[in-house]
Formats: C-alpha cells, sequence, structure tokens
C-alpha cells in the first residue's frame, strides 16, 4: 500500500468495496420460489415488478442481470444493423451488408398464434406492394417463446406459409426473441429501439432505414395500420406509390 499513488489507492477502495456489495447481493438473493421464476425473469418483471420478484425469484433476476450487462457490452461493439448476420430458414448465413443503402423490415412470427391468419395475409399483401421496388427486405423470424406457437421444424414452417400463404419474402431460422438465448438481431432492435421486450408474436415489425436507423411498430392491427406502415416503409425507401 506505501508505493500506490492516490488515485490508485482510490481505485482500490473502490473495487474491494464493489466487490464486497457484489457478493452481498449474491448471498442475499432470495432463491426461486416458483417454477416461472425464469420466464417472469425474461420477460422483464424483475424491473415492472421488482418487490414481488427479488423475494421469490432472487436467482433468475440475478441471472437475467449479469446476461444483460454481458448483452451490453457486446452490443456496444455492434457499430450498425448491417454489421450483424443471421442464419435463413434454410441454413444459409445472411450477411446484413447486403441491406445497407435499403429498407428492412423485421418481424417475429408463428404458424399457431391467433394472429396467423390475418398477419401473414396482410404481409403477404403489402410485400405486392412492397417487393417492386427492389429496395425493401422482409425477414421473417419464427419464435417459439409464446405459448408454444411455433413447435414445428423450419422445413415444416416453409412448407406452412409458401402452401397456406404463397410466402415469397425472406423467412429466417427460428430464433428466441427475449431472454439470455435470444438472437442478436433482436437484442440489437430492441436495444435501437428503446423496448425492453417484445409482446407476443406478430407485435412488433421494426423498421431499419437506408442508414441503419431502427423504429419500432407495435400492435399492428387491421388494413389501415398495415396500410400505414406500407407507407411509412416506401418513404423511407424514396419510392411514390402509383
Amino acid at each position: 500500500m506505501m508505493g500506490l499513488t492516490q488515485g490508485g489507492m482510490l481505485l482500490q477502495i473502490l473495487f474491494i468495496a464493489l466487490f464486497y456489495c457484489s457478493q452481498h447481493l449474491v448471498s442475499a438473493a432470495n432463491p426461486d420460489q416458483h417454477e416461472n421464476c425464469e420466464f417472469w425473469a425474461n420477460s422483464g418483471e424483475c424491473e415492472s415488478n421488482p418487490k414481488f420478484m427479488l423475494e421469490n425469484c432472487g436467482t433468475s433476476c440475478e441471472t437475467v442481470a449479469a446476461q444483460k450487462l454481458e448483452d451490453a457490452q457486446a452490443l456496444a461493439k455492434i457499430g450498425s444493423f448491417f454489421d450483424l448476420t443471421a442464419k435463413d430458414i434454410k441454413g444459409d448465413v445472411i450477411d446484413f451488408k447486403q441491406f445497407q443503402g435499403d429498407v428492412t423490415i423485421v418481424v417475429n412470427v408463428a404458424s399457431y398464434c391467433g394472429y396467423t391468419d390475418s398477419h401473414y395475409k396482410a404481409l403477404v399483401q403489402m410485400w405486392k406492394y412492397l417487393s417492386i421496388t427492389d429496395q425493401v427486405h422482409l425477414l421473417a423470424f419464427p419464435c417459439n417463446q409464446f405459448g408454444g406457437q411455433e413447435p414445428d421444424s423450419n422445413e415444416e414452417i416453409q412448407d406452412f406459409v409458401t402452401s397456406n400463404y404463397g410466402v415469397k419474402f425472406t423467412m429466417m431460422d427460428k430464433v428466441d426473441v427475449n431472454g439470455p438465448n435470444a438472437s442478436m438481431v433482436f437484442k440489437y432492435l430492441k436495444s435501437q429501439a428503446n423496448i425492453g421486450n417484445i409482446g407476443w408474436n406478430f407485435a412488433t415489425y421494426f423498421v431499419v432505414d437506408k442508414e441503419g436507423g431502427v423504429t419500432a411498430h407495435s400492435d399492428l392491427n387491421g388494413n389501415e395500420d398495415f396500410m400505414e406502415l406500407r407507407k411509412s416503409v416506401l418513404r423511407l425507401a424514396d419510392w411514390q406509390e402509383l
């Protein structure tokens, strides 16, 4: 200790204080008392209902907090949406650099959701207008996190959307969109759009502009909402709708 500068001593004291504080938090955490603790924690309940969660689901809340710190460090290294990659439904890796200069829509989907029929029909109809621009991309990520609504294999999902809806936009690999195992694509989009968690399948449509700016459009319901989304995307693409 004698050879340390005053600044060094302060840093060491700070380090020790943080160390003991972290040890206290770890030892003070209440073990999970409910089988749904992990699900609740991953759904954002530790922040929205902290008293109950810390008393009954302390372990899961700690795990989620640690994961968020790790995610923040990883996200800090991502310069833009165009630095990301993801697999499509066939397992081929897509480099998002190819989307730079265009507009990209990203949404999580499911085959057995109450919104499946209405949203797939609306997406297919919207894609008829957007695809002719050659400046818009639509990435649909199957997700089984909400009520087990997407249990099938990628091949079965592709067959389902093709045979029932004639989908021609890009179907992606099945992913998680919330929690520690969420796709980095969705972790990035949520961080940029300032969204804590996605509420359900088809709940949030992310739109990425030509420069990588991200906006979120949530709770779309009916033709008017999809028409507004389409118009917004076409404006970003500098495309005059006929």
